[in-house]
C-alpha cells in the first residue's frame, strides 16, 4: 500500500507539471533563445555609465527606443547611457520571493540552491563576466539544474525503470485529455476518441513527440528541446533521466519519433508521423 501511495502522489506531481508545462511552453522556447545567444560568444559592456530612463526614450517623439533591436544574453537587460546608446548589463537586482517558499527557488548544476532563476542567470553574467558580485569567482557559466531546491536525487531501481513507460503514457493520455478540455489543443476530440480506445494510448504519445519537436522541426527531438520539461521534472521523477538515455538507442543525443515510440512501448505498426496534421490543426486554431 505504501509503493501505491507513493505512486498516485507522484502522479497527481507529474499531471500539475506536465499542465503548467503545456501552457508554459512558449515562454520556454523564448529562455532557451535566449540561452543559445548567450552559448555563442562572451562579451557585453561593464554597467559604468549614467543609466538612462527607457520609459521616457519611450515617450519621447520618436517613440522608438533603442533598445527595441538589442539582443542581449542570458542575465543581462539593455539600458541606455548617457548619450541614449543601447548596451547589456546584468540585471541589477532580482526580486527576492519569500526565503521560506521553495516554489521559485531553482537549483544549479554545481549543487547551489538559488532563490529564484533571475538569481541565477545574475550570476552568471556576473561570474562571465568577472565582476563583483559573482557566488564563485573563476566560474564563467551557472547553468540551471533543475526547478526546486537542490536535493539528494535518489537512484532509479531497475524495477522503477520498467514500469516507467506505462506511468508515462498515462500521464501523457491525461494531459492530452485536460488540454484538449480547455482547448489548448486544436481540433483534437478525434485524436483524444482513439487514444481514448487504445490500451498504450499511442495517439498521446505521438501527440507529445510532436510537441517537443520544435527548434527545428526535423523529426528529431535534442537534449535542447527536452531542456524544460528535464528541468521541471527530474527533482520529482528520478526515472526520468536514465529513461531518456534508454530511449536514444544509437546514442547520438537526439531521439527519433521510431526511438520515442519504441521506448514508451508502442507497437510498431502504430508509430506513424503525424506531426504535420497536428500543426496544420494548430495553425487552423491560430487563424
Amino acid at each position: 500500500m505504501k509503493h501505491e501511495h507513493g505512486w498516485v502522489s507522484r502522479m497527481k506531481e507529474w499531471l500539475l507539471v506536465l499542465l503548467l508545462l503545456g501552457l508554459a511552453f512558449s515562454d520556454a522556447r523564448t529562455a532557451l533563445e535566449a540561452d543559445k545567444a548567450d552559448d555563442t560568444a562572451n562579451g557585453g559592456e561593464d554597467y559604468s555609465e549614467e543609466r538612462v530612463d527607457v520609459a521616457r526614450v519611450e515617450n519621447s517623439e520618436e517613440r522608438t527606443n533603442p533598445c527595441s533591436d538589442k539582443e542581449c544574453k542570458r542575465g543581462e537587460i539593455c539600458i541606455l547611457d548617457s548619450k541614449l546608446t543601447p548596451k547589456c548589463v546584468c540585471i541589477p537586482t532580482c526580486v527576492t520571493p519569500d526565503p521560506s517558499d521553495d516554489r521559485f527557488q531553482v537549483c544549479s548544476k554545481r549543487n547551489i540552491t538559488y532563490h529564484s532563476e533571475c538569481a541565477l542567470d545574475r550570476d552568471h553574467c556576473l561570474c562571465r563576466r568577472q565582476q563583483k558580485g559573482c557566488s564563485i569567482p573563476g566560474a564563467t557559466k551557472i547553468r540551471l539544474d533543475y526547478y526546486g531546491p537542490c536535493q539528494q536525487l535518489t537512484p532509479c531501481y531497475e524495477r522503477e525503470l520498467k514500469e516507467f513507460p506505462v506511468r508515462m503514457r498515462e500521464w501523457l493520455y491525461v494531459i492530452m485529455q485536460q488540454l484538449a478540455q480547455r482547448a489548448e489543443i486544436p481540433d483534437y476530440l478525434e485524436l483524444l476518441e482513439e487514444a481514448r480506445h487504445e490500451a498504450n494510448h499511442s495517439h498521446a504519445v505521438i501527440w507529445k513527440f510532436c510537441d517537443l519537436d520544435v527548434d527545428p522541426q526535423d523529426r528529431f527531438v535534442t537534449r535542447r528541446e527536452l531542456q524544460y520539461t528535464i528541468q521541471s521534472l527530474k527533482a520529482m521523477e528520478h526515472c526520468l533521466l536514465p529513461f531518456l538515455d534508454k530511449c536514444d538507442i544509437d546514442s547520438d543525443s537526439q531521439i527519433t519519433l521510431w526511438e520515442w515510440g519504441r521506448c514508451l512501448g508502442i507497437d510498431e505498426a502504430k508509430i506513424i508521423d503525424e506531426c504535420k496534421a497536428i500543426r496544420r490543426a494548430a495553425k487552423r486554431q491560430e487563424d
